[in-house]
This record gives C-alpha cells, sequence and structure tokens, in this order.
C-alpha cells in the first residue's frame, strides 16, 4: 500500500506533466480554420493570444532567374492543403549577416480576427526599406495592434535592388518589376481575400518610406484602378527626388562598373545583369549607407517606361505629370510624416562625408538649372537658411538633419497633397508625428537617441507590434498606439479618421487651407509645420521640376 510520500511524490510528478503539456501545446502551432482559395485549399495557424488567424507566406506569384527583372508569372495551384505558416520568406538583399533571401520569394500573409462576423475592411502594408531592404514579416509588420481594431492585415514581399528595379528601357528589362510585384499582390487581394472574409471592395493599401512612396506610385499609376478605396502614404512621395531614377541606364552602369564592367550598352547591361548571380549583384553596393547609394548615383529605383507591345508599364509617365494631366481615381487619402525624419539618415554621416556635403549642391537630378551659376545661387540660398555662416559638419550636423527632413520628405509631401487638391475632390487627411517615446525604434538605434522627436520610421511601432520590439509597452505609449491605430482603421473602414466622438476632430485638407494632426503628447491640429522651409523649398523646386526624363 503506497505511503503518504508516495502519493505526494506522485502528485508532485503529476502537476509536472501538466504544466509540461501546456508548456509543450504553446509550441505547437494551433491550426486555424482552413481556407480555399482559386490556387487550392490552405491552412494556417491561431496566434498565440487565439485573438487571430494567420495565413504566412502564401505564393502570390511567382518569379526565377528566366523571368528577372520583368513582371512576375501567375501563382501555382496545388493539391492537397497548403501549409501556410512558414513566414521566413524575403526577398535577396545585403543585412549586416550577409547576403540573405531567394529569388522565388513573391509570398503574401493575411491576418484575420478570429471572432469575424461580417464582411470586414482590408488593408495592405507595403513595406519600406530603400527599394532594397525589407520584407513584409512580423518582424516590423506584426498584426496584433490593427487585428484588435476588426480590419484584415495583409503584408507581402516584392522583389528589390536589380532584380526589381533595374530599367534598361528594353523589353527584356522594362522596369518597375517590383511595382509590377505589389500590382500582383493587390489583384491576388482582390480576387483571394473574400475568401478569409475580407471586403475586396473596401481594400486600403498604406505603407512607409520606399512603400509610401510605392503607394503614391500606385495611385498615380493608370493599371491600378479599381484595386482599392483608399490610399496612406507613410514617409513617401511619388514627387520625392528619390522616388523616381531620372537616369536608369547610368545607375545600372555605375553599379556594375565596381565589378569591373564598362558599359552604357542596354543590351550589354541586361546581358551582365542577367549572368551575374543575385549575390554578386547585392555585393556590388554591399556596406555602402542608404544617402551614399544616392548621391553616388548607385541605387536603382521606380522608373519611367517605354512601351512595348504585349508589356503592361506601370509608369509611362514622371508622376507629377500623371498627377496634372491624367484624371485622378478621386479616392480619399492620407499621408504623415515625422519632425525628424532627417535623424536616420543624418546618422549614416562621417566627418568624410559631412566635408563632401559642404561643398556639394542639395539638389538631386529632379530640378533642373539653365546654368551652374544659377544652382549656385540657390545652393548657396539654401545653405544660408539653414546654416547660416557655419559650414556642414559634426556640429551643425542636425541642421543637415533638418535639412534631409524637409528636403526628401515634408515638403514633397505637401506638394504633392496640394496637387491632389487640385485634381480630385475626395478628402486628403495628413498628420505630423513628433511622438518621443519608448518605442522609437529608429530613434533608438541612433547617436540622436536622446533628441526629442520622431525620426524616420518612428511611429512605425506604434502602428505594429513587430516582434524585433518585444518590450513591455507602457501606458504613454499605449496610450498613442489607441490613437493611431484608432485613427487608420476609422480612415479604413469609414474614409473619415475621426467619424465620431474623439479627443479631435481632425480636418481634412481644403485649397484655401492645409490642416495637420499632429501627434505628439497629446492630439491638436495646426498648419503647415515649417511654413519658412516651406516656401523656400516651394519656390525652387516649382519654378525648377524637371517634367522630362533624360
Amino acid at each position: 500500500m503506497p505511503s503518504d510520500k508516495d502519493e505526494h511524490i506522485k502528485m508532485k510528478c503529476g502537476k509536472r506533466i501538466v504544466l509540461f503539456t501546456l508548456f509543450a501545446m504553446n509550441l505547437v502551432d494551433q491550426p486555424a480554420p482552413e481556407v480555399t482559395i482559386e490556387q487550392g485549399t490552405l491552412s494556417g495557424k491561431i496566434s498565440t493570444d487565439g485573438s487571430f488567424f494567420e495565413y504566412v507566406g502564401i505564393p502570390y506569384a511567382t518569379t526565377n532567374s528566366s523571368t528577372r527583372f520583368k513582371a512576375p508569372l501567375p501563382p501555382p495551384k496545388w493539391k492537397g492543403v497548403y501549409k501556410a505558416v512558414e513566414e521566413m520568406y524575403q526577398c535577396p538583399q545585403n543585412t549586416p549577416f550577409g547576403v540573405v533571401g531567394i529569388e522565388d520569394c513573391l509570398k503574401i500573409n493575411v491576418y484575420v480576427p478570429s471572432d469575424i462576423k461580417v464582411p470586414l475592411p482590408v488593408m495592405v502594408y507595403i513595406h519600406g526599406g530603400g527599394f532594397i531592404l525589407g520584407n513584409g514579416g512580423k518582424m516590423i509588420v506584426g498584426p496584433d495592434l490593427l487585428v484588435k481594431q476588426d480590419v484584415i492585415l495583409v503584408s507581402f514581399n516584392y522583389r528589390l535592388g536589380a532584380l526589381g528595379f533595374l530599367c534598361l528601357g528594353i523589353e527584356e528589362a522594362p522596369g518597375n518589376a517590383g511595382l509590377k510585384d505589389q500590382i500582383a499582390a493587390l489583384r491576388w487581394v482582390n480576387k483571394n481575400i473574400a475568401a478569409f472574409g475580407g471586403d475586396p471592395d473596401n481594400v486600403t493599401i498604406f505603407g512607409t518610406s520606399a512603400g509610401g512612396a510605392s503607394i503614391a506610385l500606385l495611385v498615380a499609376s493608370e493599371v491600378t484602378n479599381g484595386l482599392f478605396k483608399r490610399a496612406i502614404m507613410h514617409s513617401g512621395s511619388s514627387l520625392a527626388s528619390w522616388a523616381i531614377n531620372m537616369d536608369p541606364i547610368g545607375v545600372a552602369s555605375n553599379i556594375v562598373s565596381r565589378l569591373g564592367y564598362d558599359t552604357k550598352d542596354p543590351e550589354k547591361l541586361y546581358e551582365i545583369y542577367s549572368e551575374l548571380s543575385y549575390k554578386d549583384l547585392l555585393l556590388a553596393t554591399a556596406n555602402i549607407p542608404l544617402t551614399q547609394l544616392v548621391h553616388n548615383k548607385l541605387l536603382l529605383l521606380p522608373c519611367v517606361e517605354k512601351n512595348f507591345l504585349g508589356v503592361e508599364s506601370v509608369l509611362n509617365d514622371l508622376p507629377y505629370n500623371l498627377i496634372t494631366k491624367k484624371p485622378s481615381k478621386n479616392i480619399s487619402l492620407m499621408y504623415s510624416s515625422t519632425d525628424k525624419e532627417g535623424l536616420f539618415f543624418a546618422d549614416e554621416e562621417t566627418k568624410d562625408t559631412l566635408e563632401i556635403k559642404d561643398k556639394r549642391s542639395p539638389f538631386e537630378e529632379d530640378l533642373k538649372f539653365k546654368s551652374k551659376k544659377e544652382e549656385k545661387a540657390l545652393a548657396l540660398k539654401v545653405k544660408q537658411h539653414y546654416f547660416g555662416k557655419e559650414a556642414v559638419s559634426e556640429k551643425t550636423i542636425l541642421k543637415l538633419s533638418d535639412m534631409y527632413t524637409h528636403l526628401y520628405f515634408e515638403i514633397p509631401i505637401i506638394l504633392e497633397i496640394e496637387l491632389m487638391l487640385k485634381t480630385s475632390d475626395a478628402p486628403v487627411y495628413s498628420y505630423y508625428f513628433t511622438y518621443s517615446g519608448k518605442r522609437n525604434l529608429v530613434k533608438s538605434s541612433t547617436k540622436f537617441v536622446n533628441e526629442i522627436g520622431a525620426s524616420h520610421g518612428d511611429d512605425l511601432m506604434y502602428i505594429f507590434k513587430g516582434t524585433i520590439w518585444p518590450y513591455r509597452i507602457d501606458n504613454k505609449d499605449q496610450r498613442v498606439i489607441e490613437w493611431i491605430t484608432k485613427l487608420l482603421t476609422n480612415f479604413a473602414k469609414y474614409g473619415n479618421p475621426t467619424p465620431n466622438d474623439s479627443p479631435v476632430r481632425w480636418k481634412p485638407h481644403s485649397k484655401d487651407q492645409l490642416n495637420f494632426l499632429k501627434i505628439g503628447d497629446e492630439l491638436e491640429m495646426i498648419g503647415i509645420p515649417n511654413p519658412e522651409a516651406y516656401h523656400l523649398w516651394k519656390s525652387i523646386i516649382e519654378k525648377h521640376r524637371r517634367t522630362k526624363v533624360g
């Protein structure tokens, strides 16, 4: 007969077995309901807290070395049940750990609230990364905060670098393969999202940085008509100097010149790019900061395409011309920027690059001047505005950051807003993010961590619960999360970010008055954030903007 001591030992062992079983159950993905789409049936998994279903790594199109630089091919079909649970896919790119990714990288992720009752609004996110980095995975695009607001979130990968944006003006490499991936993803959503409980007639696209510029380009393009109802552009504009490649042949030539090739002939360049491995193409520009890639003409970007019979082009003219000369989509729009966008880019500067910046013109190839003398005079005017009589140096680096903020983000966005107001009757909203909290991920990774304000990309962790930032959310940050996720999802649902009672009524812009919702420690409506810089850059850009490529 067992003793009391034996019984006690059994009870302790039994408790440990139960606890271990519960622990093990949490390590095993619990299956989400199966979904049948045009390609076949797929299954996903339930989120750890049970609040949403995840269907990740679904192929929305295909690409390989034989379709490099072109539009993607249709997605595969399958028999049986496709396990949509693998989220580690990404397109080839340079990282601090070397080259990662695979060419057949066109995967899409769908996150669905688990208590869905009616067709839900859909928000499709396009990631940023300078057209050379990033993916749609949960490291940044964690869905938790948005799906709580009763929307379906979709994210995806698209081709980057040469594979996505080589533009040689020939049929084999017409350009914008990465944008064509984005369009393929939107067409996939339009065709399949109803199977997940989404409303294909209520799709909002949104993106940050290069993703924001991509959104603006998709809004300007004619081939995207009917694919989305609303659009949100965070820290990106189709009018930014870094949104369009004004010399795609020159940039393509500069990149392979670093590998020992010397040609500007499109056919020869195509042959070189086709024969090189994607790893060699990426290593040609590895470890070069983003600002230096731009200034040294080593960054492949979206381009204006030539027309070829049977080849769909995304952009057949510059965005400025498309917006002003073509009928607008007449859809509700939202733009945003942060007050210290430039901190991220100023952090890349060294003593040597600052000395170069002190001597070079601040203008990029999107502007055209009658003479070097005219350009020099305007460059001096800009330098005096930001630096007075001081040199560009470590001492004045925060002033350089302000110039980056205005030139690359804030002013192009405002000028695009003004164009949209002239060509559309639909409401256009803007927010100006100044909040300095513990989830300002980008700023915290720079030497400017103690500066007040928000760097480029700092609003991301108040929209997404990315796994890259797993720390506890304090009450102050939680309040900002609740503000911004509610405002964005209200816009996606109703086209109005403040349809009901709110701490402040968010007024859209009008032709007579630009209105910005400042998101800081409080919510506040303001006018143009930096009027002096706005008037300076507007006078230069509107007079000297290029309206033709070449």
